[in-house]
């Protein structure tokens, strides 16, 4: 059995900047995963990244590797804003930041995480186990897949999730429903559309077009509307900012840091969809039963009360519930302070077990909505990989007395 003193479970961005933060120091670690699976498995050819091309970077724990990087070495196009980045580009840009900068990723599954005098223990399905000081938990969304309870009557031949789907072709000719009116949902539905689908989506509200940004910003457009890789403009340098997201008051932290740069689709996406697609806004789904090889929608709108399909596809999000997680015993779990579902974490992604980390979507409670997109990578990966570094400061009889305080905000 190895030792090391830390373990990174998932291979996505977060886990890769992690890790590559990590080798930068010099930390003795191992990054466990399939490398991008779910980019790489779970998004279909022809998908762009809503984020604009200078937002699509991993955190590097040095520069010259981000995307302008990699498509000047590569002599590749490059359009820093108002791209956008297709799936393609971008998977080929994490095959080199992962082959530049961390090459030891072991395709290995997890099978559980138990907690071991100063550390924890690690099982594998297809390796044998190892031991780590501490771990970091950077498995993404998929875990975290959201199907509407309307649906959940359905035989899983009749409903999906968007991201259940590598390939839309084979819907060619058919009749799919797509319930959201996000952008997973509406470019979901454009594909569908495009490859020969009759497509019908259902969103509870209207749909809401993002805004082209500017071509060109100039000095002083800087300060009018200053950019950072999430988004743009002042509210963007707020929610960016985990040190001020952290001191808003919790029910706030609650709500913003599901709903901030929420289900909306991107400006390239609107002429593929409107006018293209019969898309039914501020129509509530009800229910759904099969009906004869297909099946039927209940709806509560002013134009549909019911919709029939042959395939219903959720573009319905995620929701972060930590018992989905099956490495993940219930002793371990009840040791972690939750909030809403959603692990309380330090700023460096700590939870109130010593030594267990969260990276990504799972802390956006605690340090704000970024860390559910790829620009989140630049506010936790340097911080996280210096904390893992660092001697634990609080051991698990601490932690039970009431004196480790990373649990607080702070």
């Amino acid at each position: 059995m190895s030792n090391n003193d830390a373990l990174v479970i998932g291979a996505g961005p977060f886990g890769l900047s992690v890790a590559a933060h990590l080798r930068a120091l010099g930390v003795s670690h191992q990054i466990v995963g399939r490398p991008m699976d779910t980019w790489k498995a779970h998004c279909p050819p022809g998908m762009k990244l809503r984020s604009e091309p200078y937002g699509s970077d991993m955190a590097s724990p040095r520069a010259g590797y981000d995307v302008r990087a990699f498509c000047r070495l590569r002599g590749l196009d490059y359009i820093d804003r108002l791209g956008p980045l297709s799936i393609e580009r971008f998977l080929d840009y994490a095959d080199w930041y992962r082959e530049q900068l961390v090459p030891d990723v072991a395709d290995h599954t997890v099978t559980e995480v138990t907690a071991i005098g100063a550390g924890f223990r690690v099982a594998f399905a297809d390796a044998d186990p190892v031991t780590a000081r501490r771990v970091v938990v950077a498995t993404g969304v998929r875990p975290y897949v959201t199907i509407p309870a309307e649906l959940s009557g359905l035989p899983a031949d009749l409903v999906s999730h968007t991201s259940d789907h590598h390939q839309l072709d084979r819907f060619a000719g058919t009749r799919v429903a797509v319930v959201g009116g996000g952008q997973s949902a509406l470019e979901t539905a454009a594909l569908l559309h495009e490859a020969g689908a009759h497509v019908e989506v259902i969103a509870r509200r209207p749909v809401f077009w993002l805004e082209p940004n500017p071509e060109r910003i100039s000095r002083l457009g800087h300060i009018r509307r200053p950019v950072n890789k999430l988004c743009e403009g002042w509210h963007c340098a707020f929610w960016n900012s985990p040190a001020a997201f952290r001191r808003l008051p919790e029910e706030m932290r609650v709500r913003k840091a599901r709903t901030v740069l929420g289900p909306a689709g991107a400006w390239w996406l609107k002429d593929r969809v409107d006018g293209v697609i019969d898309v039914f806004a501020a129509h509530e789904l009800r229910g759904a039963a099969a009906k004869g090889s297909g099946v039927r929608l209940l709806v509560d709108g002013p134009d549909r009360s019911t919709v029939d399909a042959d395939h219903v596809i959720a573009g319905t999000g995620f929701r972060i519930d930590l018992t989905r997680l099956d490495f993940l015993p219930k002793s371990l779990l009840a040791g972690i302070s939750m909030l809403n579902g959603y692990p309380v974490v330090s700023r460096a992604g700590e939870t109130s077990v010593p030594g267990l980390y969260f990276a990504g979507a799972p802390a956006a409670v605690s340090l704000g909505p970024s860390v559910r997109f790829i620009a989140g990578t630049h506010n936790i990966a340097r911080q996280m990989a210096r904390s893992l570094a660092r001697p634990a400061k609080a051991s698990p009889a601490a932690f039970r007395a009431g004196t480790h305080d990373q649990v607080t905000l702070r």
